[in-house]
């Protein structure tokens, strides 16, 4: 009778860490949310140094629209000065988060989230200037949710 009290006891067990590992897979395999963000335009320019840069535009269901430029530099240094150009353009910074610091000390990973006004009264534009190693983000719009969303399409490193 005690064997048989050990046994159920056990395949209940086995039942139960079988379910909760299950479930944790689930949880990992399951797909993130699909973004309902429609890409409307793609193109390409310069920036003010010269350097060819892409873009695209989104825009979600509201029509509210989100912009993401896109620059990739040959050099770590050359991504940094890209960076505080556009930090330098941008009035008011509200955050700042780095991370990963290389072997050498340098910064591979940085974010910073800002606010700008526009020309329309009471109009404001949330900017999220990323870099990531060599490559550089610049995303605009005028909703915080849909700049948020434009940022999750990029893969980061």
């Amino acid at each position: 009778m005690l064997r048989l009290r050990r046994v159920v006891a056990s395949l209940w067990l086995m039942g139960l860490l079988c379910a909760r590992f299950a479930s944790a897979q689930d949880l990992i395999l399951r797909p993130s949310p699909p973004t309902e963000l429609k890409l409307v335009q793609i193109g390409h320019g310069k920036t003010t140094n010269g350097v060819k840069t892409a873009f695209r535009v989104y825009e979600a269901p509201d029509g509210s629209r989100g912009k993401v430029f896109y620059v990739k530099y040959d050099s770590l240094q050359a991504s940094q000065e890209e960076i505080e150009r556009w930090v330098k353009v941008t009035p008011k910074i509200t955050s700042r988060e780095q991370n990963q610091i290389n072997e050498k000390g340098q910064l591979i990973s940085d974010r910073r989230l800002g606010v700008q006004d526009l020309p329309e009264p009471d109009k404001k534009e949330f900017v999220i200037i990323r870099r990531d190693g060599l490559n550089c983000y610049l995303i605009e719009s005028v909703s915080l949710q849909v700049a948020l969303q434009v940022e999750g399409l990029i893969e980061h490193k």
